[in-house]
């Protein structure tokens, strides 16, 4: 059985800046208290295939592995632990009928594998409290960012 979370936000930057931040991944503790340390272990760059070391408050370090990206768009990534699979996207949409200054913000994180029920149990409401706390950093210096330009 897989256990899922998703959340999302508008933020009042262009989707450019948006994906500016977040694919900076290293940068992550910076913004967000639900990062302690992210590390590319393969090269300097987000990529298809790169592995990225983190560190969160209240979790194991794992290893990521990112298994999707569409530049300006979002990335996903996966991480597994024996009996549990768990991946995570980062979705960037420009808001519909809007003059392009404005997205919309997607997190997701899913947990699938033999132990995904007792993991969800022991770790769901940390991890779903990591998301949200990523998603509001995230929207914050986005938004910081847009500020500071005008």
């Amino acid at each position: 059985m897989a256990h899922a979370y998703r959340t999302s936000a508008p933020v009042d930057a262009p989707a450019a800046v948006v994906w500016q931040v977040l694919s900076d991944v290293e940068r992550m503790p910076a913004w967000t208290r639900s990062m302690t340390r992210v590390s590319i272990l393969d090269g300097t760059r987000l990529a298809v295939g790169s592995r990225v070391e983190i560190e969160q408050p209240g979790l194991p370090r794992a290893t990521w592995e990112v298994d999707g990206l569409t530049e300006g768009r979002g990335f996903s990534w996966s991480s597994s632990t024996p009996g549990v699979r768990t991946g995570a996207a980062h979705l960037i949409a420009p808001v519909p009928g809007e003059d392009c200054e404005t997205c919309e913000v997607t997190l997701v994180v899913a947990q699938s594998g033999m132990l995904a029920g007792l993991t969800n149990l022991a770790l769901g409401s940390r991890m779903r409290e990591l998301v949200d706390t990523e998603l509001a950093g995230l929207v914050a210096e986005s938004e910081r960012i847009v500020r500071e330009k005008d």
